[in-house]
């Protein structure tokens, strides 16, 4: 219903220049009309995607939820460790990294750098005050 409500009044207006004797627009039209539902079916796509922390006593689970996939990591929770990776570059995004036993996994991939900052903070306090 969105994606015709946005459709309509392009169409619409495509079609009374059509009907004025300018044909052409109507490819235009038309193409503007395909790439915008390819952007919605990508973004409502992507607005699927969920990372779950679990941390228990003697646990931390990662469950990354994608489309496509869904993914689970296991840690014991003495041994993780957080870690705050900041590139060599100043304009591309820090990692934040979960780290065990030679095993590691990126999570917040999807946050802003201020958001994974404070995520950072939280795990490395409630991992650690169950050590």
């Amino acid at each position: 219903m969105f994606y015709l409500s946005i459709v309509a009044t392009p169409l619409a207006i495509a079609i009374l220049f059509a009907m004025a004797g300018f044909w052409p627009i109507l490819t235009v039209a038309g193409i503007e009309v395909i790439v915008l539902g390819a952007a919605l079916w990508w973004t409502m796509r992507k607005t699927k995607t969920r990372e779950l922390i679990r941390i228990d006593e003697r646990n931390v689970v990662i469950r990354k939820i994608h489309p496509d996939s869904d993914e689970q990591h296991e840690f014991s929770r003495y041994w993780t460790q957080v870690k705050l990776v900041h590139p060599a570059a100043t304009n591309w995004p820090s990692r934040l990294v979960l780290r065990s036993k030679g095993r590691s996994v990126e999570i917040g991939s999807f946050l802003t750098n201020s958001e994974r900052d404070g995520l950072e903070r939280r795990l490395s306090e409630v991992i650690s005050a169950g050590k």
